[in-house]
């Protein structure tokens, strides 16, 4: 069945029936703490002077809470990373490493893995007791299976077209019924992702289950603006940190070098339009995280609730002449992470920490165990503003590429009224090792044999911006033949880990 909402239509009201437990049963209420995750589509933690525009945020979960530094986005790609934030396991485990083809999108995530929605910590948690929720993006392909809801998920509000980028004239799953929205202010994409985390949360007060909620709206990603409430807002042209449309490209990977022009040229083109868009849409997300934290407050689940705002990957805004994702760069995989709640010390953390590390910590924060098989490791150590002895000091990244056609990758979030040239430029695989001090890089590790990769070195103690690539002439492979060789043996060891291996420092 298919509904139609928005002004541009002629609105159907459906009641749902949700079930609820009896408040005030002869069962006792199960104390464990709420969960809420609100994650941001292509919000970087480098080039977007995010909390400009989310002021509220900042002092509603910043202020009070514990912020990550170093987060991390293993897999920097729409898909494949929140793969890895559902199941807590790196790309070469959930085998989805792109967006389409067979390691990327969700039939990938389905068929691969032996079903990587029977693993999720979504499930874990519904079975354990939780009431789950989520709305907004799910994973990209779902478009193609409209009307499928995962295991695991109580109310299910996903987007089911593409067009759910564009903030307008999108289709959500509403448990197993499909409505339209239209292009009225009250379709704004957001706005009625933030009513649907509202009505979760105050029917969820009213049990006696703990609950998780998902709001993942597509803010900021291209190409959604800012709600008509906030359409007047100026925010100025981009920043352009030291990277920003480098000059001198020689010492990067052949991809990067023949594409050079065509990139700038792209950035040149979009980046400010995009730069306004991206803040001017998370000024809605500021607003959504805003009536979260007040229904919380309002229905006393507050002071048992974990908040968590976080984003999938990172956005490169002109680095390295770069536009989009995907890239090993900081600005592709460095990303927001602040999470509050009971006995989280406020301030800041060095500790490196990954998308592959959501799901244990909410696993352990329900009380349930690990499964053996997630690759991540919980962050409650984390909470009182130390570092335990033996928290890992590196991580392994990989992009699975655009595939043989090319369109396996970045062009897989295209929509209609987005600028087209921001997708037809992909990237090559990489596999990639970032320890504390290094970024190591095996480019073109799905299509070429050993000897025919390209590689990339940067110390990021001298060199935060990445500009000056060691393995780019012969005496620099020379001198670093050593560091090289040490950091090729790590690689080759996370790259086919599996759980516990995974942490092992």
């Amino acid at each position: 069945m298919t509904l139609f909402r928005g002004t541009a239509r002629l609105l159907v009201t459906t009641v749902l029936a949700v079930p609820l437990a009896v408040s005030g049963s002869t069962a006792e209420a199960d104390p464990r703490p709420n969960i809420v995750m609100i994650l941001a589509d292509d919000l970087d933690e480098r080039a977007t002077p995010y909390w400009e525009s989310m002021p509220k945020t900042k002092a509603l979960l910043q202020d009070s809470g514990l912020t990550f530094t170093d987060s991390f986005a293993t897999t920097p790609i729409c898909c494949a990373a929140r793969a890895s934030i559902l199941t807590g396991q790196y790309g070469h485990n959930t085998q989805v490493l792109t967006n389409e083809g067979d390691q990327g999108g969700f039939a990938a995530f389905v068929a691969n893995n032996g079903d990587n929605e029977s693993r999720t910590f979504v499930k874990h948690l519904h079975d354990s007791g939780y009431r789950t929720g989520m709305a907004g993006k799910y994973l990209n392909g779902l478009e193609d299976h409209p009307h499928h809801i995962p295991p695991g998920w109580d109310d299910w509000n996903a987007g089911v077209t593409k067009s759910l980028y564009t903030g307008y004239n999108y289709t959500l799953n509403e448990n197993g019924t499909l409505v339209e929205y239209g292009s009225g202010p009250g379709d704004y994409q957001v706005d009625v992702i933030a009513d649907k985390s509202v009505k979760f949360i105050e029917e969820s007060a009213a049990t006696d289950r703990p609950f998780f909620w998902y709001a993942a709206s597509t803010a900021p990603h291209s190409p959604m603006s800012a709600p008509p409430r906030y359409a007047g807002t100026r925010f100025g042209a981009a920043p352009h940190p030291k990277n920003f449309q480098e000059q001198d490209v020689s010492d990067k990977p052949t991809w990067l070098r023949q594409s050079a022009k065509a990139r700038s040229a792209t950035v040149a083109l979009t980046n400010d339009w995009d730069h306004h868009n991206r803040m001017g849409s998370l000024l809605a997300l500021d607003d959504m995280v805003a009536d979260i934290v007040r229904t919380l407050k309002e229905t006393g689940e507050y002071d048992n609730t974990y908040l968590v705002f976080a984003s999938d990957n990172g956005y490169n805004m002109g680095a390295h002449r770069l536009f989009q994702k995907m890239a090993p760069y900081e600005e592709s995989i460095r990303v927001p992470l602040v999470i509050a709640g009971p006995g989280v010390r406020h301030g800041t953390s060095r500790a490196m920490v990954t998308s592959i590390d959501y799901a244990p910590t909410f696993l352990e924060l329900a009380g349930l165990p690990v499964p053996a098989d997630m690759d991540g490791a919980s962050m409650t150590p984390l909470f009182g503003g130390g570092i335990p002895q033996g928290w890992r000091t590196d991580f392994f990244g990989q992009y699975g590429g655009s595939g043989l056609d090319g369109r396996d990758g970045i062009f897989q979030e295209y929509t209609t009224g987005d600028r087209k040239e921001l997708y037809v430029i992909d990237l090559p695989s990489w596999s990639s090792l970032r320890t504390e001090r290094y970024t190591y890089t095996r480019w073109y590790d799905l299509e070429r044999a050993a000897g025919e990769r390209e590689y990339e070195l940067y110390d990021l103690t001298t060199d935060p911006y990445q500009l000056d690539n060691l393995l780019a002439t012969e005496s620099g492979r020379q001198k670093y033949a050593e560091v090289v060789a040490r950091l090729d043996r790590r690689l080759n060891e996370l790259s086919g880990c599996k759980g516990i291996a995974c942490r092992k420092a």
